[in-house]
């Protein structure tokens, strides 16, 4: 199970990352203020909540093919993973943070 935690963590990370970008260009931004990231992050994060279920549960299936343990081991361990929102949350945002930082610094 520790795997499929793993992979479903990742996807969401995947997931804020690529709504972060379209957020950015929505905006007409080049980088999120670091005083603004949590509330954006948090608003990517909650708001789209039920998408992202959706989004994570269909990715799965792509990616495991036959080896999908169903929808309701993916919820059970989702409910695992959304149970501390906060922790999601602050890595999310110490992780765009540190993006923001690379890919701003090197252009």
């Amino acid at each position: 199970m520790g795997t499929l935690e793993i992979r479903i963590k990742e996807l969401i990370q995947f997931y804020v990352k690529t709504n972060y970008e379209a957020y950015l260009t929505q905006h007409k931004l080049e980088r999120i203020e670091d005083d603004n990231i949590k509330s954006v992050v948090t608003q990517l994060y909650t708001e789209r909540r039920e998408h992202l279920k959706v989004f994570v549960k269909q990715s799965l299936k792509q990616m495991l093919g036959d080896e999908y343990p169903g929808d309701l081991v993916i919820l059970n361990v989702l409910l695992n993973v959304f149970e501390d929102d906060e922790y999601c949350v602050n890595r999310l945002v110490l992780e765009i943070r540190d993006y923001q930082n690379k890919t701003t610094s090197s252009g």
